[in-house]
């Protein structure tokens, strides 16, 4: 699980701190920057995922022309926070689940710096990876880094970037690699010391493994019902970022007799539909179209089933698939769905993320949703706000306001603090010393 988000510089945030939970909801007004949070981990994602820096923010694309990865909005471009020449992201995460004998489980940070460049093509010019388990001193024990302190590598030019990696074998010392600068350190690593057959090299090797399975599993969901309607071919686990691929995602989920059960359960709690099962139709091609099929033997498919039920089947799909990301993004999570049923909703999230395999990051206008987070998880809700005549962002954690702010949150109905404002007025008021 991903625990921290530090980003410096990067877009509308100066210097702020995300702390994520299992399932982390951002509140926030429009142009607040929680889209720009969604960037930053989209940003790691094509690190974790072995793009180029280039290929990462303003996107890949295929052999053919198709393109298989959106870059970041605004490009290399607009990376940067007004006049800074260069972004850094760090990220903490758990290394739990990772194989490697003789090695505990660990918690990983990873920093990268990022300079756009002339011609906007960027580059790295610092990048890290330390384990910081416990045990650790507070800067934890260097895996590698370019820049490390009392002991940096030598830079020659910034086409490349050598890096000191931890000492081990015949390396008492440390040992210098030097990396192309267009490609994070991350991605190239590994083929450089696997002939290293000691101690050291093994944690380094765990720990890389963990950071691109962490930063490559990840998800960004937002809907569009076109694109959810469509029908797709039987084997196609893995649900698109718009819902692509919805049929055949859950036609995998029907052909388990446990998981066909919680689908049936959850779309009847959902809707007044009464659905007692699914049915997937094949074109002539082969394409299979999800068909709910009621009671009384009336069927109804993707292309006329109701906006809201075909959003919460795609929630249904990305949270129960076959092929689970280990981090789900979604954008305004309370869309296209009635008020009433909105806590079926949470109740299947928390459940999901009880299982500790899946993490959750949501942005959400809805006071009614914020209402039905349980104590923790409204804990880890963070706000995301600005100050009145500032252009940076500021986060805010909910769990760490002010010990008469957390009793007022108790007190009060909480959903319409969030719809008067006063959560932002309470962020104002710790920011500028007043109240």
């Amino acid at each position: 699980m991903i625990t921290k988000l530090r980003l410096q510089n990067f877009k509308n945030f100066q210097d702020v701190t995300l702390c994520l939970g299992p399932l982390t909801i951002l509140l926030g007004a429009n142009a607040a920057g929680k889209s720009n949070l969604r960037d930053a981990l989209r940003f790691l994602h094509g690190v974790g995922r072995g793009y180029t820096l280039a290929d990462t923010m303003g996107g890949k694309y295929g052999e053919g022309g198709e393109l298989q990865w959106r870059g970041l909005r605004g490009g290399t471009a607009e990376a940067t926070r007004h006049s800074a020449s260069t972004f850094t992201v760090t990220t903490e995460f758990a290394t739990v689940g990772v194989e490697q004998p003789g090695l505990l489980p660990i918690a990983c940070r990873y920093t990268i710096e990022v300079e756009a460049g002339r011609n906007g093509r960027p580059h790295v010019v610092r990048e890290a990876l330390y384990s910081v388990g416990f045990g650790q001193p507070d800067q934890g024990r260097m895996l590698y880094d370019s820049h490390p302190e009392g002991n940096p590598a030598p830079q020659t030019d910034p086409q490349h970037l050598a890096v000191r990696i931890q000492p081990g074998g015949d390396f008492r010392k440390g040992h210098v690699e030097t990396f192309m600068a267009n490609q994070p350190v991350l991605t190239q690593i590994s083929e450089r010391i696997v002939r290293r057959p000691d101690s050291g090299a093994d944690e380094v090797r765990a720990a890389v493994k963990a950071a691109l399975a962490s930063l490559g599993s990840m998800r960004f969901l937002d809907f569009n019902l076109d694109a959810i309607r469509q029908p797709s071919f039987p084997g196609q686990n893995t649900l698109g970022d718009r819902g692509e691929n919805l049929s055949s995602v859950l036609q995998a989920i029907h052909e388990d007799e446990a998981s066909r059960t919680s689908l049936v359960e959850w779309v009847r709690e959902l809707t007044p539909m009464d659905v007692a099962d699914f049915a997937f139709p094949a074109d002539q091609i082969g394409r299979v179209l999800v068909t709910l099929r009621e009671e009384d033997g009336q069927e109804v498919t993707a292309y006329s089933a109701s906006d809201g039920t075909l959003r919460f089947l795609a929630v249904l799909a990305a949270l129960l698939g076959p092929e689970p990301a280990q981090l789900c993004f979604f954008e305004e999570l309370e869309n296209g769905l009635h008020p009433a049923r909105l806590h079926l909703l949470i109740d299947l999230i928390e459940r999901r993320v009880a299982r500790g395999d899946m993490q959750i990051v949501a942005t959400t206008h809805s006071p009614q949703l914020v209402r039905l987070l349980n104590p923790t998880s409204r804990a880890d809700a963070s706000l995301v706000y600005r100050l009145v005549g500032q252009t940076d962002a500021h986060i805010q954690r909910l769990g760490a306001l002010p010990a008469e702010a957390l009793r007022v949150i108790e007190q009060k109905d909480v959903g319409g603090l969030l719809a008067s404002g006063w959560f932002e007025n309470i962020a104002s008021f710790m920011a500028t010393g007043e109240g």
